[in-house]
This record gives structure tokens, C-alpha cells and sequence, in this order.
């Protein structure tokens, strides 16, 4: 009876509002992804795509405001169209009716956030997110305009969004664009001629990927869709959508590998531990989790299959994905992996809907928490205890001072001195938002001798929060990030692609510990936790 009435229910029309989004979601899932700037000019092939790397920061921050500024305006719009027709007998429903913990948290964001800007030393950056210091353009777009669009967007999709499986279809087919494109950027392969006005340029070169930026934003992509599109392939009830996301996944692996980012790995690696425990009651999905897995091992080995056919002429790694790729060990991991998904899908045959003790998954949890600790325990050892035992390539990872990961040691140390430094008032409010470029101005020169001559962010998006908007604002974005986490997965036992977005969430949340928020990546980020709200909104209906 239950069956059929959601199928009943799965037929239905979706409101014309709940259309709009998804229209909005799927532009933003399959366009924002891919768009960067065309210019034609008399030169073969008299297309090129290579400028948009100059401003593609720029591009996808303004891409997503126009996108969500006509969203709002087409949702203003049919709502007082409604509101015209309405039957006027009925009691009015407002916008923020029945608000939640979340919608608190995220108007505490944006207040905080002005509050900040007003307060800030620097209000044209905070506000704007963007302005010229010293003739050279400093920001990243997070300004105040930005995290006042995000909100937005939250609001929109948690009141009006409907499910509908081909949005993410689209987002399997476009991100398997960007990943294709990354892996054929690392072999020095480029079908868009992005590279063209960069050849001489060899830090761009090998630095920056597909349509998406530098590896550290690729990082950050990689980990806001990867996770998605995973999880859906566990979810999906049809067998083709569950193909293509498959497909989708092993591309992205194998971009994962080649963009060269720790921090990506860092995302995935949480990602599949968070969610092994998840989905290990269900015997019904841990099959198909294990067969993502098994697609996303094999594909490592797919892609140093491609390598050899090309005589390994990729661009330099770094010692963890270069261990990955060369790894010998990784067989007997695909075969692991291959062979309980084997079995797991023979028990599932023969015995469906088998479910766990809550046991298996608390056993579970608890033995990564304990891998976790060890590993906090080494890097403790290493950072604090001893200092001086060689470590090779992996001292970068296991021990902590200025010139770890990559100097993110030193920014972390000095943005640490800048709040303690600071008055009352900006270690509550902070010095503004996307303000870290000045506030960190005193300390250019040290950095100087790690290689760079400026920095506008702190590569840790908590502690750079902590700097820009202060005790209050980090306060709120954990709040509104931690409530529509929690959300989401307390609903997924009624609606199971909820665990779709939080994975998205799970992933994104990890690999901010070492990376930085911007336009290109965050507002995915934004979407899927507003996705979390909604769904867990729509199960208390």
C-alpha cells in the first residue's frame, strides 16, 4: 500500500516553482562546471578558450550570481502571480514559514558577515570581495555579496526544490567532461586549446586543469561532485543512470590522481571511510558501494595503463598520488574489493534486504576513529616530540612547522598571531570578509623565503573564516554547514539520496582543512547543503 502510494506520488506533476529550481540546479550542475570565456580571433583554430584561465575565477563568481539572481527573480515572480489567483478563502502560507535551527544559522551568517564588512578597515574588499591594492587586483569574489547570493540560493532551494533524478544525470555527464579533460591536461593533451597563450608559462602549465583552475580548485571540485556522484550510483533504482555514474566515478578518480592535490585525496579518503560505515547495515547498498569502489581502484590502474601507452609523459606528481598510481599493492586491492562485491551481491540474490546490528557500524566507526587518533598521534610525535628523524617526502605531511604543506605551516602560524593580535571587536567580527590579503601584508617579506610573494587566503578555510569574520562569524558557518549535515543524514532513512548531498557536504568539510573557499567550487558546496535542508524539510512534512 505504502509502495503504491509513492508511486502515485512519483507521478505527480512537479509545481511550476520546483521546475524553476530544478532548471536552476541543472544549469548550475552542468553549465557553471564547464563555462569559462570563448574569444575568436583570425588565428587557427580562430577559437580559444585559454584567457578564460585569467579571470575564470571571475567568470564562474559572476556566472552563479546571474544564475541566482534570475532564479529569484522567475520564483519573485510566479509567487505573486500565484498570489493573485489564489484562493483567498485559504490562510496565506509565508516564505519562512515553519523556520529552522538552519535558517537561523544562515541569516546569523549573513549578519555576522555584515557586521564584519561594516566594521572592517577594508570595507570596498569585504564587501566586494575583489579591489586594487597597490595596482593589483587582491580578493577571491567571497566578499559580502557573495555570501549574501549563497544564502539566496539556500533559501530558495530549501523552500521550493523537488526531486528529479536527470539534474544529476547532468551532473554525472558534465563532470565527466571536466574529469576527461583533466586527465587529458595532465598527459599535455589540449582539445580546447586552453593552454595556447600559456606555453611559455610552465607553472601554468602544470598547475592548472580542464575548465575548473589551478589544482587546489580542481581539489576542491573534484570533492564537492566526486562524492555526489558515487553515492547516486549506490542509490539509483535504474540500471542505466547507475552506468553512467559509474563511468562518471572512474573519470573521476583518475582526475583525482592526476590533478595532484593532497587535499583532494584528503576529501575522498573521509569521504570513503564516513560512508563505508553508512552504508554497511544494508547489505542491498553496501554491494553497490563496494562496486564504485572496485570501478574507482580499477581506474587507477586504467589510468597508468593510459600512461604507459603515452611513455609516462604526464606532468610531474607529488610522492602520495605518484604512490598511488605506481602502487602494486592496489592489485590486491581491486581484487579484494571486486571479490566482496562479488559475494555481497550473491548474498543479496539469494537473501534480499538483509540488514546488520547497529553493532557492525558502531564497530566500524570506531575502528577509523581509533586509525584517526593514531594518525593525529604520529603527526603529534613527529610535529612536538621528534623533530628531527628524517622523514623524506612525507615530511611535508607529518610534521608540522612553517614549511608544511607545501607553507601552509607559516600562513597558519602568522594567521594565528593576527588573531591573537587583534582588539575585541575583530575577534568577534574579524577584519572583513576575503580581507586575509592585508591583514597577512606585514608578513609578505617572511613569506618570501617560502617562495611566494603575497597571499590572500590562509589555505584553511576554518582559520581564514576565524580572520575575516571572526569567533561569531566562523561560529555561524559551522552552525549552518554541522545543522544541515545533521540534517540531511537524519532523513535519509526516509529518502535515501539525501546521503547523496550530504557525501558532497562529508568530502567538501575535509579537504577545507588545507584548502580555501572560492567561487568556483564553494557555491556547489552551498547548493548540496541547502539539498540537505531541503530533503530533511520535506521528510517532516
Amino acid at each position: 500500500m505504502v509502495h503504491e502510494k509513492s508511486n502515485k506520488s512519483a507521478k505527480k506533476r512537479l509545481p511550476l516553482s520546483a521546475v524553476f529550481i530544478n532548471i536552476y540546479l541543472l544549469v548550475m550542475f552542468t553549465v557553471f562546471p564547464l563555462y569559462v570565456a570563448v574569444y575568436f580571433d583570425g588565428k587557427f583554430p580562430f577559437w580559444h578558450m585559454d584567457n578564460g584561465f585569467v579571470g575564470i575565477r571571475h567568470q564562474k563568481y559572476y556566472f552563479f550570481l546571474v544564475m541566482t539572481a534570475i532564479a529569484a527573480i522567475a520564483e519573485v515572480l510566479l509567487l505573486l502571480t500565484q498570489a493573485n489567483s489564489a484562493d483567498k478563502s485559504k490562510p496565506k502560507k509565508s516564505f519562512f514559514d515553519n523556520i529552522t535551527f538552519n535558517d537561523w544559522a544562515a541569516l546569523a551568517l549573513v549578519l555576522c558577515c555584515a557586521v564584519s564588512t561594516v566594521l572592517s578597515p577594508y570595507r570596498e574588499l569585504a564587501f566586494f570581495g575583489e579591489a586594487t591594492i597597490g595596482g593589483y587586483s587582491q580578493g577571491r569574489n567571497n566578499g559580502l555579496i557573495l555570501i549574501l547570493f549563497y544564502v539566496l540560493a539556500y533559501f530558495l532551494i530549501t523552500r521550493l526544490y523537488r526531486y528529479a533524478e536527470f539534474v544529476f544525470i547532468g551532473l554525472a555527464c558534465s563532470c565527466g567532461i571536466v574529469y576527461l579533460l583533466t586527465v587529458l591536461n595532465g598527459f599535455y593533451i589540449d582539445p580546447l586549446n586552453m593552454f595556447a597563450n600559456f606555453q611559455t608559462q610552465q607553472n601554468v602549465f602544470m598547475e592548472f586543469f580542464a575548465t575548473i583552475g589551478n589544482k587546489n580548485m580542481l581539489s576542491g571540485f573534484i570533492c564537492v561532485t566526486l562524492p555526489v556522484i558515487f553515492t547516486m550510483s549506490v542509490v539509483t533504482k535504474r540500471l542505466l543512470f547507475r552506468v553512467i555514474y559509474l563511468v562518471s566515478t572512474g573519470l573521476g578518480t583518475m582526475a583525482l590522481i592526476i590533478g595532484d592535490s593532497d587535499s583532494g585525496l584528503l576529501g575522498i579518503a573521509v569521504f570513503l571511510a564516513v560512508f563505508l560505515v553508512v552504508f554497511i547495515r544494508k547489505t542491498d547498498r553496501l554491494k553497490f558501494y563496494f562496486l564504485a569502489l572496485t570501478v574507482m581502484l580499477g581506474s587507477v590502474k586504467l589510468l597508468r595503463l593510459f600512461s604507459l601507452i603515452l611513455e609516462d609523459s604526464y606532468k610531474k606528481l607529488g610522492s602520495l598520488p605518484s604512490a598511488i598510481l605506481f602502487s602494486k599493492t592496489l592489485y590486491l586491492a581491486i581484487a579484494a574489493s571486486a571479490v566482496i562485491t562479488a559475494v555481497l551481491f550473491i548474498i543479496s540474490a539469494k537473501k534480499p534486504g538483509i540488514t546488520l546490528p547497529k553493532a557492525v557500524p558502531v564497530a566500524v566507526g570506531c575502528l577509523f576513529g581509533l586509525a584517526f587518533l593514531g594518525a593525529v598521534g604520529v603527526f603529534v610525535y613527529f610535529s612536538f616530540i621528534d623533530t628531527k628523524t628524517p622523514l623524506g617526502d612525507y615530511e611535508k605531511i607529518l610534521r608540522f612547522g612553517p614549511e608544511w604543506g607545501t607553507h601552509r605551516g607559516i600562513m597558519w602560524i602568522r594567521a594565528f598571531d593576527i588573531f591573537g593580535g587583534a582588539d575585541f571587536v575583530h575577534k568577534l567580527f574579524g577584519f572583513g570578509p576575503d580581507t586575509f590579503y592585508c591583514v597577512y601584508e606585514p608578513y609578505f617579506k617572511e613569506l618570501q623565503q617560502y617562495g611566494n610573494s603575497s597571499t590572500d587566503a590562509a589555505h584553511n578555510e576554518y582559520i581564514n573564516y576565524l580572520v575575516t569574520i571572526g569567533i561569531a562569524g566562523l561560529a555561524s558557518y559551522l552552525a549552518f554547514a554541522g545543522s544541515a549535515l545533521v540534517r540531511g543524514f537524519k532523513s535519509a532513512k526516509k529518502n535515501p539520496v539525501v546521503l547523496a548531498f550530504a557525501a558532497a557536504a562529508v568530502a567538501y568539510m575535509a579537504q577545507a582543512v588545507v584548502n580555501i573557499a572560492v567561487p568556483i567550487t564553494t557555491p556547489l558546496f552551498i547548493i548540496f547543503l541547502s539539498l540537505c535542508e531541503a530533503a530533511s524539510r520535506k521528510s517532516n512534512e
